[in-house]
């Protein structure tokens, strides 16, 4: 567990990033089976199992524990999806800042809207898309 304590009065810049979804896909195992050239076979292919990719057909698929290792993945097993989570970075100046991940857009929103509304600094807000 980690506590971050900080004056709201120094901060430079708060950067909401919403949970987005990642170029990973699910794909089902892949059977092995034989290898034919000019109609005689010669050997068998590998099995591809079952896993994630950002590549159809690929070989280096991932198991759904892979991801488990990363912070800023949530893996939604029942739909079959992976997520960049919610990420908030506040600045205190160019280099100097801290970043905090959420598991929902909400609860970051939620979290950004508090430290506004408890300075007393104006903020300015700008959407990019």
């Amino acid at each position: 567990m980690q506590k971050q304590y900080f004056q709201l009065d120094l901060v430079h810049s708060i950067t909401l990033t919403y949970e987005t979804k990642t170029s990973y896909k699910w794909y089902a195992e892949v059977p092995a089976r034989p290898r034919i050239f000019l109609g005689i076979p010669f050997g068998m292919t590998e099995a591809i199992p079952a896993g994630w990719s950002e590549y159809s057909e690929s070989h280096y698929r991932k198991p759904s524990s892979y991801f488990d290792e990363y912070t800023w993945y949530r893996v939604d097993e029942i739909n079959k999806s992976v997520f960049n989570k919610a990420h908030v970075d506040i600045r205190f100046n160019y280099k100097e800042g801290i970043g905090v991940r959420f598991d929902s857009s909400e609860e970051a929103e939620k979290y950004v809207n508090e430290l506004v509304n408890a300075s007393t600094k104006k903020f300015h807000v700008i959407i990019n898309k």
